[in-house]
Formats: structure tokens, sequence, C-alpha cells
């Protein structure tokens, strides 16, 4: 009897065994199989598909395996990164306070580091890739991660006193293009150049806190050092902008190295439709503001009570690089203290092509980073026309000399008190270079400056000016 009981159980575990055996491998083939068709629905998906998946934080080579990992590469800049650091930290003080004081807004007396140091955490580079090989140069992208422990704070002289403002919870996601003029002699690169790539945008995430303080008592402080800092990185270091660094031992002309006007694009803001009234009396009271750097910036007259207004207003701006430049149109309600935007949108220069008009009817957005836009509420649109013209090397030589006029005049406007920042929109409703608007302009060599350098920058710039947050 036990005899036979023995042999029952053996049996029936051998046929449980192998039952489970079998819904087990199943179980693993039905995963190998979901796995197999989620990779191939991610292989489908483009860099905006991931990014909304993933967010802004994932490294380049996971959907672009061109970005080669580079952990060795890693390794090496933590052990150098003491000596690094130390002299990066100078180069920076040395580069940039001069930018803050251009960018600094009339009602802060000076803006500058009173300490300066990049801390002991080394940048992590995720991927390396190699974009091209041309003749006498390389050009790599390098896709950049740093949370550092930075020491950085800002004095901000006022009115009021002097304030001290630390940076803190630095965070800097962003790929750097570095192109190497190569030369015969050592040490075989004649020039470096450096440059944040526009695409993806350049992220820089940091708090702001008052030494011994509070911001809270300095209202509009910290908008100010957020647009300060988002103003520099793109008009000095996000491509096509670069950053030119001489190398000893090879004579090098470096001016060779640095933008220069490619072209001119003349855009005439028609009108706008069904926009979105901001007001609780009345209707809004629109202007637009058009730029292609955030320098450069013009805007039209404003038309009162009126949510779909008319201005067939004419500008010309300067674009140093078609393929990666944009075109940014912004409406604006103005207000009494802080004018409110209605909308913004883009247009990519590569989609025009030179000497042939276009018409383009813009949808406006909330806000050009769609993530964050939490209204999703129609804000009507913007028709505007669109020509470009490749310079000539003459026209360029002209172009480049008219830009250095305007950046001199903005400074002298600054100093008289008309614009409150080299990078405010300048008002179209005094001006009378505008092909559109009429009147007189500001008295004094500021006015006849900006009329002359008009003629390349922005018939509208001329005229007095409210600050654009």
């Amino acid at each position: 009897m036990g005899l036979i009981s023995g042999i029952l159980m053996g049996m029936i575990f051998g046929v449980s065994l192998m039952a489970g055996w079998l819904q087990m491998m199943k179980y693993r083939s039905g995963k190998r199989i979901g796995k197999a068709v989620d990779i191939k629905t991610l292989s489908t998906l483009n860099r905006d598909d991931l990014r909304k998946i993933c967010g802004d934080n994932y490294p380049e080579w996971i959907s672009f395996p061109v970005f080669e990992q580079a952990k060795w590469l890693n390794k090496q800049l933590s052990k150098l990164w003491p000596f690094v650091a130390e002299a990066a930290s100078a180069v920076l003080k040395e580069s940039v306070e001069p930018l803050l004081e251009d960018y600094r807004p009339t009602a802060v007396n000076s803006l500058k580091f009173a300490k300066l140091s990049l801390g002991t955490v080394a940048p992590k580079i995720e991927g390396i890739r190699v974009q091209s090989l041309k003749k006498g140069q390389v050009t790599m992208d390098i896709d950049l991660r740093w949370g550092g422990d930075p020491n950085i704070v800002l004095e901000v002289d006022t009115p009021v006193g002097n304030i001290p403002i630390q940076l803190k919870d630095l965070q800097v996601f962003t790929v750097v293009r570095v192109i190497f003029h190569l030369a015969e002699e050592m040490p075989c690169i004649s020039a470096l150049l450096v440059a944040l790539l526009s695409e993806p945008k350049p992220r820089i995430d940091y708090t702001l806190k008052a030494v011994g303080g509070s911001l809270t008592g300095l209202p509009g402080i910290s908008d100010m050092i957020d647009d300060t800092v988002e103003s520099i990185v793109t008009d000095t270091l996000q491509w096509p902008h670069r950053i030119v660094v001489p190398m000893g031992g090879t004579a090098v002309d470096a001016s060779e190295f640095e933008l220069k006007p490619e072209g001119r694009l003349t855009v005439t803001v028609v009108r706008a439709n069904d926009l979105k009234n901001l007001e609780m009396i009345g209707k809004s009271d629109p202007y637009v503001v058009v730029h292609v750097r955030p320098r450069f910036k013009v805007k039209t007259k404003t038309i009162d009570n009126n949510l779909n207004p008319v201005w067939n207003e004419t500008f010309e701006l300067i674009a140093e690089d078609r393929e990666t430049q944009v075109l940014t149109v912004e409406v604006f309600d103005k207000d009494i203290g802080q004018d409110q935007r209605l909308g913004i949108a883009k247009v990519r220069l590569s989609e025009l092509e030179p000497e042939k008009p276009k018409e383009v009817n813009l949808r406006l957005l909330a806000s050009l980073d769609t993530l964050k836009v939490k209204d999703k509420k129609d804000r009507g649109t913007c028709t505007i026309k669109l020509l470009y013209h490749l310079f000539s090397k003459e026209e360029q030589l002209v172009a480049l000399e008219e830009e250095k006029r305007i950046l001199e005049a903005r400074k002298e406007m600054k100093e008289a008190g008309v614009i409150e920042s080299t990078t405010d929109a300048v008002d179209a409703s005094a001006s009378g270079s505008s092909t559109a608007t009429g009147g007189s302009g500001i008295m004094g060599s500021v006015g006849r400056e900006l009329s002359k350098a008009g003629k390349f920058m922005g018939r509208t710039i001329t005229g007095h000016s409210k600050r654009i947050e």
C-alpha cells in the first residue's frame, strides 16, 4: 500500500512540476513578446516623444546612439576638477561680469559677483559624438549634466543698498558644441569655438536666497536675475553664438571665427485675430514684440481696446544662422504696471526660402514649453509676412557695423533711462523710422544713431519703452 501511494504521490508531484514549468515558460515567453513590442514601439519615437515620456533629463545616447558614453573621461575629469574649477572660475568672473553689467535693468545700480567658486562636484559627460569632420576642423557635441555645489554670490546694488544673493541648487542640462580649428604646428589647434546647442534647449535650474534675509521683501529681484541669466545664455552662449578661444603657439585671426550677419529678415506684423481678453472692463490693448536675438527686440504701436487689431508695421532684423535661429513673436496687453503676455509663437528661419515672400498665420500659445502650459484655451492668431534676404560680402560688412552702432545706441538709451535693459523691446509708437508709422523720434544723438541703424536692425528702433517681463 505504501509503495502504491508513493508512486501516486511521485506521479502527482512530477505532473505538477511539469505543469508549473510549462506555465513559467509560457509566462516568460509572454514577457519577451511584450518587451519586443514595447521596444519596437519605442524605436519609432522621436526626440520630442521621448522627452514627453521621460522628461528633459534623459541622456542623449539613449535615444541617439551616435552619442558614445565616456565613463573613462568622467573619471579623469573628476580627478582634474579642482584645477579646472579654479581656472574656470577666474575665466567666468572676467567674462560674465561685463555681461551682467550690459544686461542689468536700470533699477539696479550694479550687478557683479561677490563670490564665485564652482565647487567640488565635477560635471558629468553623458555622451559624446563627432558631429562632422571637415577639412581643417573637428566638431564635437558633448551631452553635459551638472548638479554642482558652487558657491556663487551676486552683489546687487539697489537704491536701498547692497543685497547679497546666493545661487543654490544649481543644475545644468545642455549639449555643448566644441569646434577645433586645426593647425600644422604644435599644439595643432589654432582656435577653439564653444557654444550651447539650441536643440535640446539648455536648462539651467537654480534657487535664489538672500544672504541673511528673504527675497520676499525684494519684489522683482528674483525675476530680474532670471531674465538676465536667460538673456545672457540665449544671446551670447547659445548656438550660433559662440565663445572663441585662440590657442597659444599658432598665430590666428580670431575674428574669422566670430559670429557674423548672414542675412536680413523683413517682418511685417499684419494683424491678430480673436485675442484673449485679460481686462475686467473693456478689452485688451495689444502690441507685438518680434526678435531673432533677445538683445534686438522691437515692437509695434499699441492698439487700444481691440481683440482683432491691425498693425501693418514692418521691421528688418539681422540673422546670423538661418539653419538654427528662429523668429519669436509675442503679443502683449499693455497695462498699468506689468504688461501681460497674451500669446507667443515662433517661426524657424530654415522654413524660409531666400528672396521668396511668405505669409504665415501663427497660432498663439501661452508658452513655447507646451508641457508646462496649464491654460489650454485658444489664444487667437497673429498674421505676419516674411522675406529673407541673404547678404553679399559687402552687405555683411555694412550690417556688422550697423549692429555695433545699435548696441552702442541701446547702451546710451539705457544710461538715459529710456529703456531699463539693453534687451528691452523698443517702442515704435514714437518712431519716425518705421515704414508704417510716423511721428518724431527721441531728440539727441541716441535717436539719430538709432534711425541710421534702423535701416538694418529694425526700422522702428526709436521711442520710449517699458520693460517687458
